[in-house]
């Protein structure tokens, strides 16, 4: 009971002095800002682009040796990749070509030695031939139908690259640079990306269809420190566990459609992506937990890029098919939404921040918990905010922002923060247990629901 006396004195000393501040500023006494509670670690802060300009497109034309998107450097030491059906290892520029494979590990075209090479009107074929070490066709390209390492450079004009083996991916920059225009690549074999850049390699797609259907086929893969960025043009998956983007590196994309039909849409390792103006859509409906039942996947685990896993989207439309929309799990997560139309399936969480047995790998069981921070600008929002003891989600909305749902319902979160700015709302459709809160009251409707903060009511 003294304690209960004890929280009601500074309550009303706070009330006490907001009522003076507000007198001295002018500001109306019947809904000041205020900010209660604990703030949450640092770890959970949401770095906010600071343009959300669409990502610059590739600049090389057809009749040009293309440009350097980064500067490659020496392959691993430990390189695997193979061998070459036909080698550019000089400059030149060749068209009407097919180039094929029927080899084990064996590409059917190969940039390397430091060429500068331009290519149009070709056709690169990986007819069959297994790959022989399935960790290597994600490390250095190996059987893959198209790879660009050593130094080389390749622009690739109104092509389209073929894969059907098992273990073959399309297209992969290894310590090279790779630019595609006006053309696709196709993959159907189980364990086959579509384009991908390792560490030390930069791939840039311009109106470019690029599709899997195996299973564990992403159709874009960027390991760590490697990048890829996509302008227009199609992107999309058929097979289990065969995300759209997956991304321990960087992946930027404008103006184009991605869409994982078993799979979820966006995976995160430690890595970032950020979309403009995209058409997105993926998430099954698995049960929870399962990496499918979710449109945006973000965590860390073998080959993470990074300490944090960051999601970002400007315009354009976030679809989940019958599933969550994001979910999180040992990482540092960073979400940034700004007036993008947002979809989820019915009865799904707009946001699902917890741990994980650990058998995926990604990090130990009951010690891989995530933080999370969801920023939205000028966005409306639904679905439920979920956490569970090992994580903390904070949610920030801008601008003319609006969400409904609510905020850690079962108070099972490490932590859980809501902040308003602007003339953003939020409409409650449960109880909401916070251990922070900042912005104007009379900003949440309550419908018949309670805020609590640190276990006191900020709302009637």
């Amino acid at each position: 009971m003294k304690t209960s006396h004890r929280i009601f004195r500074r309550m009303l000393a706070a009330l006490a002095a907001l009522a003076v501040l507000a007198f001295a500023a002018g500001c109306d006494l019947g809904d000041p800002v205020v900010s209660v509670g604990s703030p949450l670690p640092e770890a959970t802060d949401t770095a906010v682009p600071t343009d959300t300009a669409a990502p610059e497109t590739p600049s090389a034309a057809p009749s040009n040796t293309p440009a350097a998107t980064a500067s490659p450097s020496a392959e691993p030491a430990a390189e695997a990749n193979g061998s070459g059906a036909y080698n550019i290892t000089a400059d030149t520029s060749e068209s009407q070509k097919t180039y094929y494979s029927e080899l084990p590990d064996e590409n059917a075209l190969r940039v390397e030695n430091g060429a500068l090479a331009s290519v149009d009107g070709a056709s690169v074929e990986k007819r069959a031939g297994d790959a022989s070490s399935l960790d290597n066709t994600l490390s250095c390209g190996l059987n893959a139908a198209l790879l660009v390492h050593k130094g080389a450079q390749l622009l690739l004009v109104n092509s389209e690259i073929t894969s059907s083996p098992f273990g073959a991916g399309g297209a992969f920059a290894c310590g090279g640079v790779l630019q595609l225009q006006s053309g696709g690549v196709r993959t159907t074999g189980d364990f086959s990306f579509g384009l991908a850049a390792d560490s030390v390699g930069s791939v840039s797609a311009r109106e470019y269809s690029i599709s899997t259907q195996g299973d564990n086929s992403p159709a874009v893969y960027a390991a760590a420190e490697g990048s890829v960025t996509i302008q227009g043009g199609m992107t999309a998956t058929g097979g289990l566990n065969s995300p759209a983007l997956s991304s321990a590196g960087g992946i930027e994309a404008a103006q184009a459609t991605i869409r994982a039909n078993s799979a979820a849409a966006v995976e995160v390792n430690g890595g970032s992506v950020s979309l403009t103006d995209c058409a997105v859509s993926g998430g099954t409906g698995a049960a929870a937990g399962a990496a499918e039942a979710y449109c945006v996947a973000l965590w860390r685990g073998a080959g993470a890029g990074g300490t944090q896993s960051a999601f970002s989207m400007t315009r354009g439309a976030l679809s989940a098919i019958r599933s969550d929309l994001f979910y999180t799990t040992n990482t540092s997560a960073s979400i940034y939404l700004e007036s993008v139309s947002i979809s989820l399936g019915e009865d799904r969480a707009l946001l699902r921040a917890v741990g994980n047995d650990g058998s995926l790998g990604r990090g130990e069981a009951g010690a891989n918990g995530a933080d999370c921070a969801l920023t939205a600008k000028d966005q409306t929002l639904s679905g439920d905010v979920v956490a569970d003891e090992l994580s903390s989600v904070s949610l920030t909305l801008q601008g003319s922002s609006a969400y409904t749902g609510a905020v850690n319902a079962a108070n099972t979160a490490r932590a859980a923060s809501v902040t308003l700015e602007g003339e953003s709302t939020w409409t409650l459709t449960d109880n909401a247990y916070l251990t922070a809160f900042s912005g104007r009251v009379g900003s949440i409707v309550t419908n018949g629901f309670t805020v609590y903060v640190d276990g006191v009511p900020l709302t009637d």
